[in-house]
């Protein structure tokens, strides 16, 4: 096991805006690519990281982007409303990639950072990999995942340690 986050004290501590990319910016491709780049990652990263959207859904009184609520929105668990990437919004899989590539319902999210992973050539790779192979996706984005989880943190011993 691994540990070492560190806690900040105060709100002064905050990392800067922008270590989150925005939904909607002029250039998203180029954005995501900004934002991950800092962190180390890479495109086949960012596009795997993006499929976290196949959970999950988005409302415009809190984001600013999506509908108030749509027919995959309306019941469910918690509050309902808001708008989902995926028609199964609770479930992981590679519907992400297969909605966002078939544009098959417009009653779901597709902001220009989705809309990106298709249209920029270096990202699309992926996302059509990740489209027609679930495990590849599975696979990458766990990689990534723990990637993205471990950045700031300072483990000692740098190796881990065993509850044996």
């Amino acid at each position: 096991m691994k540990y070492g986050r560190v806690d900040i004290t105060a709100p002064e501590q905050c990392p800067p805006e922008g270590r989150l990319p925005d939904a909607g910016p002029r250039l998203p491709a180029e954005h995501l690519r900004e934002v991950f780049y800092r962190m180390g990652l890479d495109d086949k990263e960012i596009v795997a990281l993006s499929g976290a959207h196949t959970l999950g859904r988005s409302r415009p009184d809190r984001s600013g982007w999506g509908k108030p609520e749509t027919k995959y929105t309306k019941d469910g668990p918690g509050e309902p409303g808001g708008q989902s990437w995926t028609a199964e919004w609770l479930k992981f899989d590679n519907s992400y990639f297969k909605d966002i590539k078939e544009q098959r319902d417009q009653e779901l999210l597709v902001l220009p950072t989705d809309a990106a992973l298709f249209d920029d050539p270096s990202f699309k790779v992926y996302a059509e990999k990740y489209a027609e192979d679930q495990e590849a996706f599975f696979k990458d984005y766990a990689e990534a995942h723990a990637k993205l989880s471990n950045l700031g943190a300072k483990f000692d011993p740098p190796e881990g340690f065993s509850l044996d």
